[in-house]
């Protein structure tokens, strides 16, 4: 009854895409510029904290902490893993907007 019903009504976004052209140039520019910078620093922030992650797994390493060892392997993990996603984020955006 219902998938009939939803199948009969018209979709009003049928043919309608994102644009930002609507609210000007000025506007288009300055998200742009500001999704890019926040990109940017998502990228230091993430480059350090592999970089951290890194050292502390190397100074538990020599001392012989095993639990240590273990805790900072997956958080050198979990840091490569972000900086992988930051890498891809424009191709994996571009792939979702290709789908739908």
């Amino acid at each position: 009854m219902i998938s009939q019903l939803l199948a009969q009504s018209p979709n009003p976004f049928d043919g309608v895409v994102p644009n930002f052209d609507v609210f000007g140039v000025d506007f288009n520019a300055a998200w742009k510029k500001l999704l890019g910078g926040v990109w940017g620093l998502a990228f230091v922030v993430s480059a350090f904290g592999t970089i951290r992650a890194t050292l502390e797994l190397q100074s538990a390493k020599r001392h012989g902490y095993q639990t240590s060892v273990a805790d900072h392997s997956a958080s050198l993990k979990r840091s490569v893993i972000g900086l992988g996603v930051l890498t891809s984020l424009g191709l994996i955006f571009g792939a979702i907007l290709a789908v739908f």
